[in-house]
């Protein structure tokens, strides 16, 4: 069975905003809907662990309540790292994990991910660990104080997305590791995977539309494809 874990503890720091961008309305919804959305039309997906900050839960329990497959509520982390961790336990506490359990995990702040989910999701059928990516289209640089010390070649250069799809055991034990090791610095879960099992994820193809809601520009350019019905 395959389990959604989606992530929505952020607090909107970046998006400049007096609540968290995950309730911020996009035409006639929430950002945060639109994740739920594709996760309710995915067969292959039986449930959610949705990571939240705590302090919205009640905003959070009205939004959830309009879905008919089973969202359990989870709150986040300090950090990214944190927070899915936390849901894994989740998942954990409500399933004795002896079947062949996967997960997705999936930021909330990319709504328009649902090419993606059925990606990763076929991919998993015979992978263990897949991560969604797309070819960068920009010659890219590394930078130490004010000087360029590298341009790495553009043709191995990807952009990573999520959701990014684990056996639930492998990615478990990999948190648990990296937690017990105090190793905190990884911003997906795709590295962390790469770094602790020391085995590479199988990529499957990512979306040019599959992009994070960060600030305000990214608002606008949102609304956009939907008004240009361009965005699934």
């Amino acid at each position: 069975m395959n389990v959604a874990l989606i992530l929505a503890a952020g607090k909107g720091v970046r998006f400049d905003s007096s609540f968290p961008k995950q309730f911020v309305q996009l035409n006639d919804k929430s950002i945060l809907e639109y994740s739920l959305d594709i996760v309710e039309e995915l067969e292959g997906v039986e449930m959610t662990v949705l990571v939240i900050e705590p302090t919205y839960e009640k905003k959070f329990r009205e939004i959830t309540s309009q879905y008919k497959k089973r969202i359990e509520l989870c709150p986040g982390g300090f950090s990214r790292q944190q927070s899915v961790y936390k849901g894994l336990k989740k998942i954990k506490e409500n399933f004795k994990i002896t079947e062949t359990i996967n997960v997705l995990i999936h930021d909330s702040a990319r709504p328009f991910a649902r090419t993606v989910f059925y990606n990763v999701l076929e991919k998993l059928k015979t992978e263990e660990a897949v991560v969604p990516v797309i070819k960068t289209k920009d010659t890219m640089y590394v930078i130490e104080g004010q000087k360029v010390i590298d341009s790495p070649c553009r043709e191995r250069l990807f952009h990573v997305q999520t959701p990014q799809g684990f056996s639930f055991n492998g990615i478990f034990d990999c948190h648990k590791i990296a937690d017990e090791k105090d190793m905190r610095a990884f911003t997906d879960d795709g590295s962390l995977y790469l770094k602790v099992e020391k085995r590479q994820p199988a990529i499957a193809n990512g979306d040019q539309k599959n992009f994070k809601i960060t600030d305000k520009k990214d608002l606008l350019l949102a609304e956009y494809y939907l008004s240009q019905n361009i965005s699934s």
